[in-house]
């Protein structure tokens, strides 16, 4: 299968870690992956199932932009959102585009993943990059009415047994993602 995994061109500073985890799992599946930023229409690939991330509710504009383009590129291909506003709207993106699976809360299959680095090569944004992302754990102790931690992650677990597995020796930094680094200590 050939999957298109979409990061739209809103403002961030750090790579798609959730699409590089899915490069991860998708390779391992034997599927044919291809990442790319923003609308792009030069890709000499003809997916059948697009796979676009999202960032906070802030950012929607670039998502709908993104599920549109991409929709009328590849009429054929299956569409999926993930990510924070997804998760968070999701009868937002599905009143608007039907046509769309919506995947809600972290995709656990592909959270057992590293994820692949190597693919940023290919988006120009990226090319450079040179940290390695990680979480030792995922979810929240609290339950505060205003986060969406809690909602997508669950509660506070371990995820991350030998955290040398997660670092890539090339790298020249380590980025901690955890929400709450020393609720597990």
């Amino acid at each position: 299968m050939k999957i298109l995994l979409v990061e739209p061109d809103y403002y961030t500073k750090y790579p798609p870690l959730g699409l590089m985890k899915l490069v991860s799992y998708h390779r391992s599946k034997g599927d044919q992956v291809k990442l790319v930023r923003g609308l792009k229409t030069d890709l000499n690939f003809n997916p059948d199932k697009i796979k676009i991330t999202s960032l906070f509710t802030y950012a929607w504009l670039p998502v709908h932009n993104t599920i549109e383009f991409y929709h009328g590129l590849f009429p054929d291909a299956k569409i999926e959102v993930g990510g924070i506003y997804a998760s968070i709207m999701p009868d937002r993106i599905k009143d608007s585009y039907p046509f769309v699976n919506v995947h809600v809360g972290l995709y656990e299959e592909a959270e057992l993943y590293s994820p692949a680095y190597d693919i940023l090569l290919d988006v120009e944004k990226w090319k450079d990059w040179d940290s390695s992302i990680i979480f030792t754990s995922r979810g929240c102790i609290r339950n505060c009415p205003f986060c969406i931690v809690p909602k997508i992650e669950g509660k506070i677990r371990s995820v991350a047994s030998d955290v040398q597995n997660y670092i890539y020796s090339d790298h020249k930094r380590v980025i901690l993602w955890d929400n709450n680094f020393f609720s597990l200590a």
